[in-house]
């Protein structure tokens, strides 16, 4: 599996299940959670025959940033609990559970497709998060090594914007080294603070993320990272 994932893919895969649970909520038929819950499994596993990926990758414009894959997924794996568990429910009689499951599911889709608020994604953040506060430093999980400071460049392989921001990057911190990492090469970047690549970061000599700047990085953007190192 990539390491990263098309930025428009998850909400646009949210948007789908978050108006098949509701149309199932709406006109009450269980069924349809079943088929929702089956898209998303599709979706997981990156099955060829998924409908939603098929559909998405026919009309998606070419990316010009990519986000990192581990979030979404942690997302549709609990995706798949609740519809799963909801699916139970109503097998086993328990419609009231069974429609709060999937009324759940359809919320918290919804509010993702809508305003990029994944909160599934969020979770697996904060949870990575205080396991690198507990454990791995960031260098560790960038694979630095020396003393600091640092300046990281977090591209990925498909990204339109990486090269040109590396290059960037490079030739404003002369003669200071960047270190450019492929985020498909250290995939545990994933728990930093970063939502998107291309991504510019400076740590600190103890290894803290002193600044930090994603996505359609201006001029002024990556010089303010370079500044804080």
């Amino acid at each position: 599996m990539a390491a990263v994932v098309h930025p428009y893919a998850p909400r646009f895969a949210q948007a789908i299940t978050g108006v098949i649970c509701l149309e199932a909520i709406i006109f009450q038929t269980p069924g349809v959670v079943a088929v929702a819950l089956l898209l998303v499994v599709l979706g997981l596993v990156g099955h060829p025959w998924s409908p939603v990926g098929w559909l998405f990758r026919l009309i998606a414009p070419p990316p010009g940033e990519l986000e990192p894959e581990a979030p979404v997924r942690f997302a549709q794996i609990l995706a798949v609990i609740f519809l799963s568990l909801s699916s139970a429910a109503f097998l086993a009689g328990f419609m009231v559970v069974g429609w709060v499951l999937a009324g759940m599911v359809a919320a918290l889709a919804l509010l993702s497709a809508i305003f990029g608020l994944c909160v599934g994604c969020e979770i697996y953040r904060f949870v990575l998060a205080r396991r690198t506060a507990d454990g791995e430093s960031a260098p560790d999980l960038l694979g630095l090594t020396g003393g600091g400071p640092w300046l990281v460049v977090l591209t990925a392989p498909g990204c339109a914007r990486c090269g040109p921001v590396a290059d960037a990057v490079i030739a404003k911190a002369a003669p200071d080294e960047v270190n450019v990492i492929d985020l498909s090469q250290r995939p545990q970047a994933a728990g930093l603070p970063v939502k998107s690549v291309p991504a510019v970061l400076a740590l600190d000599r103890s290894g803290d993320i002193v600044a930090a700047r994603a996505g359609r990085l201006a001029e002024n953007d990556i010089d303010e990272v370079l500044a804080a190192v």
